[in-house]
């Protein structure tokens, strides 16, 4: 079996296409914003990443800096942007500072301009089936289930990993979509078996080259949200070398699930916008 690498980045530049023309009907630009802390250039070039799809595609986007000892000022710049009426969308770039509390930061964003999903009300209202939009790890996933006419229907799922911006949404989707779904953590007892059983594998962890042939099943779907450095070189959560020829579809990295959750988040502005 030849495993097939997924194109995330063509599916994206044709979704972003449509949001573009979209946009342009809707005869004024949605403005999306960015808060970032820290000075870590992985996270602010991802934060570059976002600014220059949102720009091409006719969203306005404004960019927040701080400074990890500057916790007030950065409240009461998000405080501000939630009620500036001219904003339709806002992001805060993780991780925060351990020192900050994260939960109540994040709970300053209203749920109208959430389009990560990610404050403690628009998470209380994705878990019920209520939510404006989708986390865009879960829009993300959407887009590859579609494009690729898979049916999850009475799948079996393994989700590796239970973060609130991969895993544990994404393993709450596929369980409302009809799959049958094993949620893995570090708790849990051999994972590898678990996930050796399972027609769907979406790796979020964070640990490059964690997932490896011992891990997959046959044929498999692999969704690979991971990524990092390693050895000067881009890694996601699955030892891609390994699961050639075994896994059916691979989402690779680079160029497979960024470019979609990125995508993702564009489109929640939009829908943001036009409420």
């Amino acid at each position: 079996m030849k495993t097939i690498l997924f194109d995330g980045v063509a599916l994206a530049e044709h979704i972003r296409t449509d949001l573009a023309e979209q946009i342009r009907a809707l005869g004024s630009e949605p403005h999306l914003a960015a808060v970032c802390v820290g000075d870590d250039s992985g996270i602010r070039s991802f934060v570059k990443l976002k600014q220059k799809a949102a720009q091409s595609i006719g969203i306005q986007f404004s960019s927040y800096f701080f400074e990890a000892d500057d916790e007030a000022g950065a409240r009461t710049t998000l405080a501000y942007l939630a009620t500036d009426d001219t904003v339709d969308g806002i992001f805060v770039e993780l991780p925060l500072p351990e020192s900050w509390d994260a939960k109540s930061f994040l709970s300053l964003i209203p749920e109208s301009k959430d389009v990560d999903v990610l404050s403690p009300s628009a998470e209380d209202s994705y878990r019920r089936g209520a939510s404006l939009v989708l986390p865009p790890a879960v829009g993300a996933l959407q887009y590859v289930v579609r494009a690729g006419s898979v049916d999850v229907r009475s799948m079996r799922a393994a989700v590796v990993g239970q973060g609130s911006l991969v895993g544990a949404p994404v393993a709450q989707w596929l369980e409302r979509q009809g799959a049958l779904v094993d949620r893995i953590d570090i708790t849990t007892k051999e994972p590898e078996a678990i996930a050796r059983n399972a027609d769907i594998v979406v790796a979020g962890v964070g640990v490059p080259g964690l997932i490896n042939d011992a891990w997959i099943k046959e044929g498999a779907l692999v969704i690979d949200f991971g990524f990092g450095l390693k050895n000067g070189k881009h890694w996601g959560d699955v030892d891609s070398a390994s699961i050639q020829n075994k896994a059916g579809i691979l989402t690779p990295v680079p160029g497979g699930m960024g470019p979609l959750v990125i995508t993702a988040v564009l489109e929640n502005v939009l829908t943001l916008a036009m409420r």
